[in-house]
């Protein structure tokens, strides 16, 4: 064959590989972090001298892949504190879509480690995470309480660490799944708010009022950190179940005053921030 006309195919077959690669970055990027019915955060203490930026690709380029690939319904997502205390602290953040999945990947064992031997084996973050970290790490895990029509993909987690009474947490889920999941759960298209249940490494009444939110709705409803009025008038409709909210929770552990989610948020929040390619 003619060099120059192999020269060419050559040319071509690169041009579409990279066309591939380009492609496959650009999907990565896009994804967002699609919130399931069972959440398990890992709280990494990094090493003082530990790279953050080589951090961050270990865990989108390696890790995360890994745990995608030999766990169907599962993701595993780094976000970042950027709003609350100790700004800049990592989460590594695994969703898993439904509970009845999750529960085939789930440890039989109530400390420690939450994935079955054999996940672990084929993509342990904690392996990973050795050249970074001072220790093991501690997890903790978490489920939807009740259904939600339609979980949403995220980029922000805002958290706020609700305190539930001893004596009123069962009636609290029944609360959660029959009055606020049907409310605050779908609040706004790009607004919900969403209560999850401690199961692992955390004190029975530690529940999270999870704000989903992209980016973009953060800023629209909070802008410069500050209530919109358009917030104002979105929690206003649901200020009758305030309430009957402060029954179930510890007094002085929400929110009081002229906020427009007073008794919906918690005293101790921090928003968690998805860590994307881009930002490496």
């Amino acid at each position: 064959m003619n060099r120059r006309v192999t020269t060419k195919i050559q040319m071509k077959r690169i041009i579409a590989g990279v066309a591939v690669l380009l492609v496959g970055f650009s999907t990565a990027q896009a994804q967002k972090i699609k919130l399931g019915e069972a959440l398990i955060f890992l709280a990494p203490d990094l090493k003082p001298d530990a790279d953050t930026k080589v951090f961050e690709a270990r865990v989108l380029n390696e890790l995360a892949p890994v745990w995608k690939r030999n766990a169907p319904g599962m993701e595993l997502h780094l976000v970042r504190k950027d709003r609350g205390n100790h700004n800049g602290r990592y989460l590594l953040a695994y969703t898993t879509d439904t509970l009845a999945r999750h529960k085939s990947y789930a440890s039989a064992s109530a400390e420690g480690n939450p994935f079955t031997a054999d996940l672990r084996a084929k993509g342990n973050a904690e392996t990973g995470l050795t050249p970074f970290v001072i220790g093991g790490g501690k997890y903790l895990e978490y489920h939807l309480v009740g259904k939600v029509a339609e979980l949403p993909e995220v980029e922000v987690l805002g958290i706020h660490y609700i305190k539930v009474r001893p004596d009123r947490r069962e009636a609290f889920d029944r609360f959660i799944a029959e009055k606020l999941h049907p409310t605050v759960g779908n609040l706004r298209p790009d607004l919900k708010l969403l209560y999850y249940k401690p199961v692992r490494g955390t004190d029975p009444g530690n529940y999270l009022a999870l704000f989903a939110l992209t980016i973009a709705s953060r800023d629209k409803w909070w802008p410069n950190g500050k209530d919109s009025d358009d917030l104002k008038a979105a929690f206003k409709e649901v200020q009758a179940l305030t309430e009957e909210l402060k029954t179930y929770l510890v007094e002085g552990s929400y929110a009081t005053g002229n906020l427009a989610a007073a008794v919906f948020e918690s005293r101790e929040w921090a928003d968690w921030v998805q860590v994307r390619a881009e930002q490496r």
